[in-house]
């Protein structure tokens, strides 16, 4: 198996590590940080070797462009994308002084750094792999699509819990490729890939149809119990989406309530004539919409103004860290705020401990979903692991799915 793109992200604020990382990961690097110039060295002086650094000119009370020797004498094959609030003067004579030493900037970034904008260079840039023409990429797109066909690639449970009544109220599908040897492919390689190759709506069709098949299964002994998949906003450029779903929905018996799509927004919401009619279509439908990863984006509110959401998720990066980073925790509770008065259900992703439930569910988020509650799963196992709703939760259940 190929080995991972690495990118070095140095900054000196974990929010701003949290969104780079993330919208690198999308794109199957393996990411390190480090938040001071002491443990960049630490990295370079032992070893560690990076395909790509994101570096923060200024690192609190340090100098951002004393990484730039360091990255020359360990890294030098590293391609730099430099990231700063100064102006372009600083930001123009900083890439110069790069260059100089002999570094490939692949460009600079104003902050706070957007994530499709990281996600272009990255992209744009012909040193990794994943960017480049169908045989450069690390799996064959042929093996992919023999593995949706073959069912390799199959969903994966996690739960998501009502905060305020704690019982299982739906499940996301988290697509999971094990080939038929066994080895386990982690879906920040192949997805990139499929998105890339023409192969998402296969992918996504293939996924859907699981999914739904798995629902109407443990629907039977919990009514209540939805299910999120995810949708690529490529596929918001094809009509005809919406009748497929559709008829996914009709043949495994599923009412339109009990499916959740879940659209990516740091990858582009397209604010196309398509992608409306498609969204409007799917809710008049009665299908729920989502919109996940919220915060990571350049054009969430807009989307959530123009576009027909009733829901959504707040990114894993800023929940994970709120109980321990203040700005993470205003992102959240702002966050939810704004849901809760647009009439939205509120998801809270990346919940892992008890101390962050509480904070979500003190910040007015209706639902949960983290490795508190369980990672992802076979749909057997999920479906064994329901138990009969408590009659007080009915309620409570229903209306947060209108």
């Amino acid at each position: 198996m190929p080995t991972r793109q690495r990118l070095l992200v140095v900054d000196d604020q974990r929010l701003d590590r949290a969104i780079a990382g993330h919208a690198a990961t999308r794109l199957g690097f393996q990411v390190t940080n480090a938040g001071n110039i002491g443990e960049t060295r630490e990295h370079l002086e032992r070893g560690d070797r990076f395909d790509f650094v994101v570096l923060d000119l200024s690192l609190g009370a340090e100098d951002g462009l004393e990484v730039l020797p360091l990255i020359a004498r360990f890294n030098p094959s590293a391609v730099l994308v430099l990231a700063s609030g100064f102006d372009g003067r600083i930001l123009a004579a900083s890439q110069r002084l790069a260059s100089s030493l002999g570094l490939l900037v692949a460009g600079v970034l104003r902050k706070p750094i957007l994530p499709t904008a990281l996600q272009r260079l990255l992209r744009e840039t012909p040193h990794i792999q994943v960017t480049g023409g169908v045989a450069d990429l690390p799996i064959p797109p042929e093996q992919i699509h023999a593995a949706i066909v073959s069912g390799q690639i199959q969903p994966r449970f996690q739960a998501k819990i009502s905060l305020t009544t704690g019982v299982v109220v739906g499940a996301e599908a988290l697509a999971r490729w094990v080939r038929a040897d066994g080895i386990s492919i982690p879906p920040n390689t192949f997805i990139p890939i499929v998105e890339q190759s023409g192969l998402v709506g296969a992918l996504t069709d293939s996924i859907l149809d699981q999914s739904l098949l798995a629902c109407s299964r443990w629907r039977q002994k919990r009514p209540d119990c939805s299910v999120a998949v995810n949708i690529s906003p490529l596929l918001l450029n094809d009509p005809g989406l919406t009748d497929r779903i559709e008829r996914t929905l009709q043949k495994h018996h599923v009412p339109p309530a009990a499916l959740v799509l879940e659209i990516t927004e740091s990858n582009g919401i397209p604010d196309t004539p398509c992608a409306m009619e498609i969204l409007t279509r799917l809710r008049i439908r009665g299908v729920n919409l989502s919109v996940d990863d919220f915060g990571t984006g350049h054009s969430t509110l807009l989307s959530l103004v123009r576009m027909p959401f009733n829901e959504i998720k707040i990114d894993q990066a800023f929940v994970r860290e709120a109980v321990t980073d203040r700005d993470c925790k205003t992102v959240v509770r702002a966050s939810a705020s704004l849901g809760r008065e647009l009439g939205l259900n509120v998801v809270a992703e990346g919940v892992e401990t008890e101390a962050t439930a509480a904070l979500v569910q003190e910040a007015g988020c209706h639902v949960g979903q983290g490795w508190l509650y369980g990672r992802a799963v076979p749909a057997d196992i999920f479906q064994a692991s329901l138990g009969d709703l408590p009659e007080s939760a009915d309620t409570e259940i229903a209306e947060r799915a209108m």
